[in-house]
């Protein structure tokens, strides 16, 4: 073991207040995320390539954390995770206020680039140190809190967002500062972050020597993993790149999806309307981590991902506007009953000597998936929405997600029929403690 000892009231205070960091920051990032799409269509003067821009923007984000979270993560098992962890918090708050800067689509792109630098400091390095503070018995229910704090966030930021944003326009703003007003609440929430995990966060993990590195067939190919362990970490490499790509070609969309299903919805519902199917989902995170522990990790992720990707593939046939909510809500409690199973599946399988550097590559693999699929999905949607393709009850609107929910269930059958869901003491021997 290279992690110290530390008592079960301080785990449960690294895995409360780290879930509240990641409830915090995806409040801001919930908070801006479904006005982003209006926005750039608002600087862009409603170009015809929107849907393409919207996922370059987002993809800009993942890449650069794609490149940088295992990186920041082998840096974590040299120095130690938390201080990694307040740089990024930080840079988080500094770059909500950046991003009220730019009038112009590339401006936000650089500005977009460096948020997703922050998050590599934070997401992979904060679930490291979770994993870190608990034994591999609890960790169902530990990734299970920190998905349910993170998606708290998530679906309280678009209420909180539509409301500064409509409040902005009640007090006379312009529409341009209207959109860049809700940015400053985001930079306030993460400054909270910050000091929270500054003073009540301890680091759990003894810096490794500097000399040690990991080679790429180590990252393939780690010592002490038997045989299955290998093949399990491998299609969850698999798993992790897919699975980024299914959720990215679609996630960016929805703003765009619902205005153009609803034209008569303001800009003040969108994103409270989103926020309310993701808050029936994080509802879910918690209850579900902990019975994945109890019933089989694989099994959790599996029935939560098969309905998910069928949620995502009805979405577009929803022909009025409660019917579409439910399936973005079916979609998104399902998600949250996969996603803690999944993680923790995944932390099953990572060696702990290591174990920051291999989340770092899961992450990774997770946002070169989102990388190629936030721009795939935006050229779907300038091509095919609203075009007619000769079939009663499905048109060009529905490729995109025909298409996210097929690879996705086609991911989800891999971890089915190839992953062994290993228990505690297959975890105990992956590092070597049996």
């Amino acid at each position: 073991m290279s992690s110290t000892l530390v008592s079960e009231l301080q785990a449960r205070r690294n895995v409360n207040y780290l879930a509240s960091l990641d409830m915090i920051i995806s409040l801001g990032f919930g908070l801006i995320m479904p006005l982003f799409p209006l926005y750039l269509k608002y600087l862009s003067n409603n170009a015809t390539n929107i849907g393409l821009q919207v996922g370059i923007l987002f993809s800009m984000f993942v890449l650069t954390r794609a490149i940088l979270a295992t990186p920041f993560g082998n840096l974590s098992d040299r120095i130690g995770r938390k201080k990694l962890i307040l740089i990024g918090s930080f840079l988080y708050a500094i770059l909500a206020i950046l991003f009220t800067v730019p009038n112009t689509w590339v401006g936000l792109l650089f500005v977009r680039a460096l948020q997703g630098v922050a998050s590599a400091m934070v997401w992979p390095v904060s679930e490291a140190l979770i994993i870190d503070s608990t034994p591999p018995h609890m960790r169902g229910r530990a990734m299970g809190k920190v998905v349910m704090m993170s998606n708290l966030g998530m679906v309280i930021g678009p209420f909180v967002g539509g409301g500064l944003f409509g409040l902005a326009d009640v007090l006379g703003f312009s529409l341009g500062a209207s959109y860049r007003f809700p940015f400053y609440f985001t930079a306030i929430a993460a400054l909270i972050a910050f000091v929270l995990v500054w003073k009540n966060v301890t680091d759990t993990h003894v810096p490794r020597a500097p000399e040690t590195k990991l080679s790429f067939h180590e990252v393939v190919h780690p010592k002490g993993v038997d045989k299955q362990g290998l093949r399990n970490l491998r299609v969850l490499y698999a798993n992790a790149a897919m699975e980024g790509f299914s959720f990215a070609s679609i996630g960016p969309l929805m703003a765009l999806f619902l205005i153009f299903k609803f034209p008569d919805l303001g800009v003040t519902f969108i994103p409270i309307l989103i926020g309310l199917a993701m808050g029936l989902g994080a509802l879910v995170a918690y209850p579900s981590g902990r019975l994945a522990d109890r019933m089989g990790k694989k099994k959790m992720f599996v029935i939560g991902g098969y309905v998910s990707f069928i949620g995502t593939i009805l979405i577009p046939f929803g022909w009025v506007l409660a019917f579409v909510v439910l399936f973005l809500a079916m979609r998104s409690m399902a998600f949250q009953v996969s996603s803690p199973a999944l993680r923790a599946l995944q932390a099953d399988v990572v060696p702990e000597r290591v174990r920051g550097r291999l989340i770092g590559v899961l992450e990774s693999m997770s946002n070169i998936g989102s990388v190629i699929g936030a721009p795939t999905g935006g050229l779907m949607w300038d091509m095919f929405h609203g075009a007619d393709l000769g079939f009663k009850a499905f048109s060009g609107t529905n490729v995109p997600f025909l298409i996210s929910g097929c690879l996705g269930l086609f991911t989800v059958s891999l971890v089915l029929f190839m992953v062994r869901d290993r228990g505690h003491v297959d975890a105990l021997m992956l590092d070597g403690e049996v």
